[in-house]
């Protein structure tokens, strides 16, 4: 079967989680997470979130999660039971533009780098507050792949490169800088925002979690850079690795805000 742009499966999402654990924390801690509460993931994946805020919530809690891929579903719940959460967890097949949930059904929920995919990603923000209760939290992490950069005398292909990745290999590759201005249009309250990079040093590494060679694919498909551009790109990323001096770097955009109504710092 041929997969949607920009599909990743669940090794790829497996490795990018332990590469951005501390932004997890930070967007866990600006759900305003308790004991006791009630709490979505949107674009859930494999329960890499479900988990850890099944653990937060308690044993009084519960946690959903939504996904509009079954197989990662699956993996979700095997992971919830192994986990000894399952009790306390729900993951449902559904798409994010129509959550399969009541109106304010959680105390707050969460989307992580989802909205990049989205075409429409409006249609999902208005969801997440639709099943939050008036007082809760919307949180929203997302990649910029505008900002995404390297270290190398090819600045004019690396500038190339990072405009296919975020305009042709995504939906909405520019998320990041827009869930601003996007929560500030939806009528939040309290809307805060926090940029949150993260160092790249590993080559390799970087080659796979930055999809390099599917950008460059395309880059070439498109007739935007030459072979030998390709080429030139390569060695000069092959050569700053070898010397040990590899350097990039990502950012990632996390907004926060509480949707109208209900207790003020609630």
């Amino acid at each position: 079967m041929t997969q949607a742009k920009g599909y990743v499966d669940q090794q790829y999402l497996s490795v990018i989680a332990d590469l951005v654990q501390e932004n997890k924390r930070r967007s866990y801690d600006r759900m305003r997470v308790v004991p006791g509460c009630a709490v979505l993931d949107v674009g859930c994946g494999p329960g890499t979130d479900t988990v850890p805020l099944a653990r937060l919530v308690g044993s009084a809690g519960r946690v959903a999660g939504v996904d509009a891929d079954a197989a990662m579903l699956v993996e979700a719940d095997r992971r919830a039971a192994e986990a000894g959460v399952g009790t306390r967890v729900i993951h449902r097949q559904g798409d994010a533009a129509a959550l399969p949930f009541a109106d304010a059904s959680f105390d707050s929920c969460r989307s992580e780098r989802l909205f990049q995919h989205l075409p429409h990603p409006e249609s999902a923000l208005a969801e997440m507050i639709r099943v939050t209760k008036p007082g809760g939290w919307v949180v929203v992490l997302d990649t910029d792949w505008g900002a995404v950069s390297f270290d190398t005398p090819e600045v004019d292909i690396e500038r190339r490169l990072a405009r296919v990745k975020a305009e042709r290999c995504t939906h909405n590759g520019y998320s990041g800088r827009r869930l601003y201005g996007l929560f500030r249009r939806s009528g939040l309250d309290d809307v805060s925002v926090e940029v949150l990079p993260t160092v790249l040093t590993d080559y390799a590494a970087v080659r796979y979690g930055a999809l390099l060679e599917e950008t460059e694919r395309e880059a070439a498909a498109a007739g935007l850079v030459t072979a030998d551009e390709l080429e030139r790109w390569h060695a000069s990323l092959e050569r700053a690795d070898a010397d040990g001096a590899f350097f990039g770097y990502a950012c990632s955009v996390l907004v926060a805000a509480r949707v109208r109504g209900g207790a003020i710092g609630a």
